[in-house]
């Protein structure tokens, strides 16, 4: 199924009126009259995929045949081959008929084949590009051998988008078929390999005036050369980029079809409030279910479908949470839940209840037309994710395997998304992806599919969300390069499966870890640098005092081959204070050659610290005190932060210079700060032999 923009029978009946007024023969010039070739009326069989039952698009709108607008109770038993193919022609003389009387209204004389792609183009939108406004309608009334090849193809694929800004890939896909045909007169052409396109979002912008359309192609193969410059009240362009953060500045080679979105600066660094909306009270809810119990692992999920009337029961007062869900259960379930799509309803055309679902899925790209044929039938869990992920636009990312027994990347989506989460026997992770699934197992997808929240880029929305606040994102501290989903920690080791890097594994250590085997700690394998603490500052005195264990410690790890950085704890309140304890530092390692940093760890220890109070404009002056005298000593300086001390405390737009070792521990191993670190102090628990006890543990995503 092909999406529409526009209902034929609407335009039908304008283009009636239309012929009328305005195609007099008075008016009109002596030029050739087409008709469609078979090959055009072949490949828009092909384009609009042949149904005879009717059945409804994304809008709600119902067609049969090969995308003849209908009403619902138009053929309630469907249609036959020959049927549709009569509707066809109908609706393809009123084309011939737009086209031919536009051309004679304006005196356009064009070949078969040019007359094929113009007809095509109305029989799929409409009669809406018909207008001297429009780039197509305007090249041709002025002579279309005046206009390159490039704003030939961009006048014609223009028209690729449904639901307002959204491109849609098969009207793209058509467009260029289009183009490429009036252009060259080949029915079988390549056009859609031949261009690309950038979908520009301006963001909250107003676009180029020189910008006719949001989506601009280009040669594949060619460099873009210059971009369009928004512009926005009251803030500065700062270019365009991507999704993951990567700028397009229009030096690059067209390869493959982007969205980029416009990037705002304002200098503001004002924290914007979070507001959530209020939680539904479920407890209201009486469970009609005798076979549903609050100890069962499905009820919450069951209990809120239930209450939104989304599932039911059995007349008997079961829901047999085990059965299996058929393919059309699930189609209605899944789409309704992940899209925006008006809800078709079921069939009441004598067709199977499903099957405007279905017709829903192959539209939205969900399912290949002809793929699902059973709808009573059940459907396999890798079917479902696929539906799944699509309907929700999930991105799909290479990443380390979640499931022993599947490799697919919908379910690698959906598994980072919070959606599937497979079973786990024995310490394996499986998906059972050929297995069928439950009434149960929907109602959980379904109620995470309607609870989910796209996860907020930064690199588009302009914002980090941190606690209850919503940060503006400083534009010029570089963003994380790390793909947080090839992280994996295993034991105490954390792996990070990125070819372009090379890690290394490391620990931090003070007195508290006591005595240390350094060589045992060395032969293990899994050590290859410590940071170690030469001394700190008392949160409450101001005082500053020595790590009984350092020389033992610097000298132990040393002498076993690994390489040491050191840690300085510092709570600092003034410019004065930090360069003390930067001198204190420097007079300590002076014996040692390091090959890690000497590193400015700024904490506050409790809500009585004398430091807790102090603000970011000082904590920053402090920062950068101690990092420049460690650095003009000739050693490298780093900074340690957490998420607050990092959002919250650190002007990271005046520390660029410096390297930067986060600290961050979750359930889910992986850091959320958004800003660039070179290490991370990713627990505070884990096991090292030759150390007794718990130890802090560090990856190097770049080693020193």
């Amino acid at each position: 199924m092909r999406v529409k923009p526009v209902k034929k029978r609407t335009w039908i009946v304008m283009l009636c009126l239309a012929l009328t007024l305005t195609f007099l023969p008075g008016a009109a010039f002596a030029v050739d009259t087409y008709t469609t070739s078979a090959e055009c009326v072949e490949t828009i069989k092909a384009y609009e995929d042949i149904r005879l039952t009717a059945y409804t698009d994304i809008s709600g709108k119902w067609y049969i045949g090969y995308g003849s607008t209908c009403d619902p109770s138009d053929y309630p038993n469907g249609i036959s081959v020959e049927k549709a193919e009569e509707l066809l022609r109908k609706d393809l003389a009123v084309a011939e008929d737009t086209v031919n009387g536009m051309l004679r209204q304006y005196g356009i004389s064009v070949t078969q084949y040019q007359f094929d792609a113009l007809v095509d183009m109305t029989y799929n939108l409409g009669m809406q590009w018909i207008n001297p406004e429009y780039r197509l309608c305007s090249y041709l009334i002025n002579g279309i051998s005046r206009y390159s090849e490039v704003e030939v193809v961009n006048a014609i694929a223009t028209w690729c988008h449904a639901g307002g800004d959204v491109v849609m890939e098969n009207l793209v896909s058509r467009r260029l078929w289009e183009a490429f045909l009036f252009l060259y007169g080949d029915y079988s052409n390549d056009g859609p390999e031949r261009y690309c396109y950038i979908d520009f979002d301006v963001n909250g912008g107003v676009k180029d005036a020189s910008q006719d359309s949001r989506t601009v192609f280009y040669p594949v193969g060619q460099p873009y050369g210059k971009l369009p410059v928004p512009t926005k009240p009251g803030q500065s362009f700062l270019g365009w980029f991507t999704g993951d953060g990567t700028q397009v500045t229009g030096l690059e080679t067209a390869e493959k079809s982007l969205t980029v979105y416009a990037r705002w600066g304002d200098g503001s660094a004002t924290p914007i409030p979070v507001t959530t909306p209020p939680a539904i009270d479920y407890s209201v809810w009486v469970n009609p279910y005798r076979d549903v119990a609050s100890s069962d692992w499905y009820y919450t999920y069951v209990r809120e479908l239930s209450y939104h009337n989304i599932v039911a029961g059995y007349p008997d007062g079961s829901f047999m949470p085990q059965n299996k869900v058929s393919a059309g259960e699930a189609l209605k379930l899944i789409l309704l839940a992940a899209t925006d799509a008006v809800d078709p309803g079921n069939a009441i055309n004598g067709g199977h209840w499903a099957e405007n679902y279905l017709a829903l899925a192959e539209g939205l790209g969900c399912v290949a037309s002809g793929e699902v044929l059973n709808l009573d039938g059940e459907i396999n869990r890798l079917t479902i994710a696929r539906i799944t992920a699509i309907a929700m636009g999930l991105e799909l990312k290479e990443g380390v395997l979640p499931f022993n027994d599947c490799d697919d990347l919908y379910t690698m989506a959906l598994y980072g998304a919070g959606i599937i989460e497979g079973d786990t026997l024995a310490g394996v992770r499986n998906f059972n992806p050929l297995n069928s699934i439950s009434r149960a197992e929907i109602c959980a997808i379904v109620s995470r599919v309607r609870n989910y929240t796209p996860p907020n880029n930064p690199m588009v929305s302009g914002y980090i969300e941190y606690g209850n606040n919503r940060l503006p994102v400083m534009w010029d501290v570089p963003a994380a390069p790390y793909n947080k989903h090839l992280l994996v920690r295993d034991g105490s080791i954390m792996h990070y499966y990125d070819p372009n890097y090379t890690t290394a594994i490391g620990i931090d250590i003070s007195r508290h870890q006591g005595d240390i085997d350094w060589q045992k700690v060395a032969d293990s394998g899994m050590v290859e640098f410590a940071f170690i603490r030469v001394g700190g500052r008392f949160a409450e005195s101001g005082g500053l005092y020595d790590d009984a264990n350092f020389q033992k410690n610097v000298e132990g790890a040393q002498a076993a081959g690994i390489k040491v950085g050191v840690y300085f704890y510092s709570t600092a309140i003034s410019v004065e204070e930090a360069v003390e304890e930067a001198n204190y530092v420097l007079g300590k390692v002076w014996p040692y050659h390091l090959d890690y940093p000497v590193v400015f760890d700024w904490e506050i220890l409790s809500k009585t610290s004398r430091n807790a109070n102090l603000s970011k404009a000082t904590v920053t002056a402090c920062a950068q005190a101690f990092c420049q005298t460690v650095a003009y000593a000739g050693y490298t300086p780093m900074i340690y932060m957490g998420l607050d001390t990092g959002y919250n405390r650190l002007d990271l737009s005046q520390l660029t210079n410096y390297d930067f070792w986060f600290a961050q521990y979750n359930s889910r191993n992986q850091p959320d700060m958004y800003y660039n670190y070179r290490i991370w102090q990713y627990t505070d628990s884990g096991t090292v032999p030759g150390i007794d006890g718990k130890v802090d543990m560090d990856i190097a995503f770049i080693p020193y």
